[in-house]
């Protein structure tokens, strides 16, 4: 590049200095011209016969540049095409309007037609793809994903399009084949990583979504979008803990246990306060034999933001002494007295550490405050007391608690007593 601006400016310097020349020639000695047409003659200086053919030979120039696109326009061949471009556009607006209305087989002929003789043929053909989907023909609509695919800038619309198909009907496993090859290519469109992470979703492939959810967090500026996408990392990290927990391979607990922790680790600081979160790792723990450190889990947390789902997982520890699970129930019942989740748990961890008259108290206390759960509990325990004339009422009111839930339908009036 720079060689050439040099070769220009010496270009023009040689040219302004024989302009120079030139003229300083011209002006010493002007001379004369003198031009004889049968009588006529006529005499000019040469300065000025120079100009004049200067002057014809830039007018012949710009006529020339003006008129070439009028005259290649006024050519045959130049109506023909306009035509053509006329006729595709038509078809493609017609054909548009039948894809809306539902016409899929008029409107994909249309559109066929109308990408066949278009200048740029990419929407058509997309269009056209749509319709033969909708038509079930399935060669027809790889045809004409092929044909978007080669359309200049058609790569990646035909790659969106084939993607999203294939989450239409149900396969995301085809869908991420798809997208995961041109991530590298198309990693800064925001559609493709949503698509991306929304196969990753459908497939349950949560540690892909994870691992996606860093780039596509760069991306999102709409807070609305943000949101979204904190929901969608939360539920992936749910399911992943799920996926690790349940994973086929392990020979013992240990194993899982060592897994999740180390999994814990990887899970972003601002989750590991969401309770939920916090109490599917925690109840892991618990059921795979260490309820010393689910206990540790729950209690770092439930002091700054109570939950009632940390305080469930108690229930399932069983390698701590339910002495002390029912010590610390009972501090937190003392924090807040009417909670019947924490009256529930308190009841059933009474019933580890067999002591049926706490666990009676407990229950009775979350079934008369409407906990139809509790009653069932007080039923069962009442009847393995010998009590059950007092069972019986247990069971009588959580069916009355729990009728309040059904929907009013008609039932069978009462029968009168026959009069003796």
């Amino acid at each position: 590049m720079k060689r050439l601006v040099v070769w220009l400016m010496l270009a023009l310097t040689l040219a302004l200095l024989g302009a120079l020349w030139l003229g300083s020639w011209l002006l010493a000695d002007p001379g004369y011209v003198l031009l004889v047409h049968g009588q006529r003659e006529i005499e000019t200086s040469v300065v000025f016969l120079v100009l004049m053919l200067v002057l014809a030979g830039a007018a012949l120039i710009l006529l020339t540049l003006f008129m070439a696109p009028l005259w290649r326009f006024l050519t045959p061949a130049s109506w023909t095409g306009w035509r053509r471009r006329q006729a595709a556009q038509r078809q493609l607006q017609q054909g548009l309007l039948e894809l809306a209305a539902g016409h899929w087989q008029r409107a994909e002929g249309l559109l066929t037609s109308s990408a066949r003789r278009a200048d740029w043929p990419l929407l058509p053909w997309l269009a056209a793809a749509v319709a033969a989907r909708q038509t079930g023909d399935g060669d027809a609509m790889r045809a004409a994903l092929a044909e978007a695919a080669s359309a200049p800038s058609g790569r990646l619309p035909a790659l969106l399009l084939r993607a999203r198909i294939a989450l239409y009907d149900g396969a995301p496993q085809r869908a991420r084949e798809l997208l995961e090859p041109e991530r590298k290519r198309y990693g800064d469109s925001p559609v493709l990583m949503n698509m991306l992470a929304e196969a990753y979703g459908r497939e349950g492939n949560w540690a892909g979504l994870c691992e996606l959810i860093p780039a596509l967090r760069k991306m999102e500026v709409d807070p609305i979008l943000s949101k979204k996408l904190d929901r969608r990392e939360y539920r992936a990290w749910l399911g992943r803990m799920r996926q690790a927990a349940s994973m086929p391979g392990f020979n013992n607990a240990s194993q899982r246990r060592e897994t999740l922790a180390r999994l814990w680790k990887k899970v972003p600081q601002r989750l590991r306060t969401e309770p939920a979160l916090r109490a599917q790792y925690a109840g892991y723990l618990a059921q795979f034999g260490d309820g010393p450190t689910a206990l540790k889990v729950i209690e770092r947390r439930i002091g700054k933001d109570w939950d009632d789902g940390l305080v469930a997982v108690l229930e399932a520890i069983d390698d701590v002494p339910p002495e002390q699970l029912l010590a610390r129930l009972e501090h937190w019942l003392t924090e807040r007295p009417g909670n019947q989740r924490l009256l529930l748990t308190a009841g059933r961890v009474a019933l580890k550490a067999q002591l049926w008259g706490k666990a009676r108290a407990f229950f009775e206390t979350a079934g008369h405050a409407g906990n139809a759960v509790a009653l069932a509990e007080l039923a069962r325990l009442l009847v393995a007391l010998g009590e059950r004339d007092a069972a019986a009422e247990c069971l009588t009111e959580q069916v009355a608690l729990t009728g309040k839930t059904l929907p009013s339908l008609p039932l069978p009036r009462k029968k009168p007593a026959l009069a003796e």
